[in-house]
């Protein structure tokens, strides 16, 4: 009775794995061997460059935990600019925000890779990395700005980067879907915040050259009651 109930799970297999010649190559070696205890390594979620070419996956992987890390420092730079001593709501308005898409751009990395038949690697860092870099949250005001605007570039250009591994003309290395998901999700809403991030900074330079040595305060404190209104 075991015997026959096994015969009639391997064939319900075999008939839903026709599409994909690795994974019916396992069902029908299990099924061969009568195994009680069926490991289908091939059956997976894995196709494409994603499968094909290692370094792929791992830049997707390492773009996750670059998102997680500046999320982290950006709501670092939230907290600092809400304390009693610098009282800025704009700016920490800005970095919460920044902070809070950047986690969320994370969580929809790792499902994504995850969806792709991967699996979510913490540790992992790309290959573009040159070292750790030391996050300085006590800047001031065009300070912080420049260094959001220099970060916002460096995770654009991660995804230019992983979007070229995705498009490259070789059989074995091209994956649109990889490259649809990069442009959809990433590319295009990098090029906004980048534009807001620059105009800020413009922005408040000219505030600060025009106030010509009069009291800075004021500049900057109409400027934060200005990104409280429009972030």
């Amino acid at each position: 009775m075991k015997f026959l109930a096994l015969a009639v799970s391997c064939l319900l297999a075999l008939s839903g794995a026709l599409a994909a010649d690795s994974c019916y190559q396992d069902v029908s070696l299990d099924c061969s061997q009568a195994s009680n205890s069926m490991v289908l390594a091939k059956c997976n979620a894995i196709y494409g460059g994603y499968g094909h070419h290692g370094n792929l996956a791992s830049e997707m992987q390492a773009y996750a935990n670059l998102h997680l890390a500046r999320s982290y420092e950006f709501l670092l730079s939230a907290s600092y600019f809400d304390n009693y001593q610098t009282n800025r709501k704009g700016f920490s308005k800005l970095f919460r925000k920044l902070s809070d898409d950047a986690w969320e751009k994370t969580i929809d990395l790792i499902k994504h890779i995850t969806t792709r038949g991967g699996v979510m690697d913490f540790a992992r860092r790309s290959t573009l990395d040159t070292g750790s870099k030391n996050y300085t949250v006590e800047l001031n005001e065009l300070e912080a700005l420049a260094k959001a605007l220099d970060i916002e570039k460096e995770i654009a250009e991660r995804a230019f980067h992983i979007h070229g591994e995705a498009t490259r003309n070789s059989q074995h290395l091209h994956d649109p879907e990889i490259a649809q998901y990069m442009e959809e999700e990433f590319i295009e809403d990098h090029s906004k915040t980048i534009r807001n991030l620059a105009g800020h900074s413009s922005d408040l330079k000219k505030f600060i050259a025009q106030n010509d040595g009069q009291d800075l305060s004021i500049s900057l404190y109409l400027f934060d009651e200005y990104l409280q209104k429009t972030v």
